[in-house]
């Protein structure tokens, strides 16, 4: 019998394990909003051509004595009904280890991924591919374009290649430290509690705006989070004001071209300092534009993953126990996980459905799940002229969401929004 692949974990991937607990593990959704009601048999049979197409994902956690490592998994992915809350922590011994779950609900595919396996880049490549099968399964002429990968080709190497490695990396390091961030007032929720609310508006005219400020749709959407926030703690009226901080993933495919399936991408965090003085919306657009001018270039992001790696290379921590790892990791992320940043936006830009689809699938949609610690997360994805945001909550306040989709409509881009709050 042929022996089982394994695979290292990437640079980022090596994270997440480290300080999953059974209440939280980093998790994210990408669903794809057909025109017509799911056939259950048939997306189970779509995902079982599909996944083998995808060993890095086909694959359970394994702890070494050093390092964890994914496994390939030879049984079958079974797919679900979606119920409950989206995003629920990964328990590593169930479903036959699987770290990616897929729902269906209606007339909507979903696909659930632990982070240590990808990114969102990878993941929405998964849910096209999915998709595209589905419909093909069902008659339809759907090509593997545009995203889709074509099932029924072997897997290829570049696409399971640990990126951070193989990229050209500077000798500098880079400082991780900065200031504890404000954070709207936040009452947690219950244990596996995740609120959903989610918006769509019209593309076109969120970049027109984005356009008339001078800045792009990222930073005019990490405007508007830094603008709610901002307010809401001159509200307060604190004498001790802190800075307002969001984090946001740069997708290093932009600079270094990779057929990689699983993560390659860093974070930057625009913001502002309260403390400098008053700001104006425009004031607020403006600074996040030149901090990511300055901030969102090869060289520097090139040398924030030197940092990273070179710890991963040190030859005293590669020699210290994976127990003691996770002793360590766990409690430098409790210690500042996010209390760097009031928040997140994610921003998977416009996206296309695979030819042939078009009138098939009517959206994507993308979500992370719950924050580390309580506070409120953003993603977003464009198909199209819909521009899909979608807020993850483990909290019981709606600040937000509330204030940043007010200030949208203040400025004259109609918003539609859905939620799964009880009492919505």
């Amino acid at each position: 019998m042929r022996e089982k692949r394994w695979f290292k974990l990437d640079n980022a991937g090596k994270l997440y394990p480290a300080v999953s607990t059974a209440r939280w593990s980093s998790t994210f959704r990408i669903s794809a909003e057909l025109y017509e009601p799911i056939d259950p048999a048939r997306l189970q049979k779509a995902a079982d051509s599909v996944l083998p197409r995808f060993p890095s994902l086909k694959a359970r956690l394994r702890a070494g004595i050093f390092w964890y490592y994914l496994e390939e998994i030879k049984e079958p992915l079974t797919v679900r009904q979606d119920s409950g809350h989206p995003c629920m922590p990964f328990r590593f011994k169930e479903d036959h280890g699987y770290l990616l779950r897929v729902f269906y609900y209606r007339n909507r595919i979903s696909a659930e991924f632990f982070h240590s396996l990808t990114d969102g880049s990878g993941g929405l490549i998964f849910i096209k591919t999915l998709t595209a099968e589905y419909l093909r399964i069902g008659g339809k002429r759907v090509a593997c374009d545009n995203g889709a990968l074509n099932p029924w080709e072997s897997p290829k190497k570049e696409e399971t290649r640990d990126m951070f490695l193989d990229m050209p990396l500077p000798k500098v390091r880079v400082s991780r430290k900065e200031e504890k961030a404000y954070h709207f007032p936040a009452t947690a929720e219950i244990p596996h509690t995740l609120h959903i609310t989610a918006a769509s508006m019209p593309a076109s005219q969120v970049l027109q705006r984005a356009r008339e400020t001078g800045v792009s749709v990222t930073e005019y959407l990490s405007g508007a989070i830094l603008w709610a926030a901002y307010r809401e703690q001159e509200r307060q009226g604190k004498k001790k004001k802190l800075p307002v901080r969001v984090s946001v993933p740069v997708n290093m495919r932009s600079f270094y071209p990779s057929a990689t399936l699983r993560n390659f991408s860093t974070f930057v965090n625009p913001g502002i300092d309260p403390r400098l003085g008053e700001y104006t919306f425009p004031e607020i657009a403006r600074e996040v534009h030149a901090y990511m001018q300055y901030a969102v270039n090869p060289k520097l992001l090139s040398a924030v993953i030197a940092t990273n790696v070179a710890d991963e290379k040190n030859l005293f921590i590669r020699l210290v126990p994976l127990l003691i790892k996770n002793l360590v990791i766990g409690g430098v992320f409790r210690q500042a996980g996010d209390k760097l940043v009031t928040s997140t936006l994610t921003n998977l830009g416009k996206t296309s459905v695979p030819t042939g689809a078009e009138r098939l699938i009517k959206r994507f949609e993308f979500q992370l799940g719950s924050p580390a610690s309580p506070t409120c997360n953003c993603a977003s994805i464009t198909t199209g002229d819909d521009l899909r945001l979608v807020f993850s909550s483990n909290i019981r306040e709606t600040d937000l969401p509330r204030e940043v989709l007010r200030f949208l409509v203040e400025q004259g881009i109609p918003v539609t929004v859905e939620s799964n709050w009880e009492d919505d």
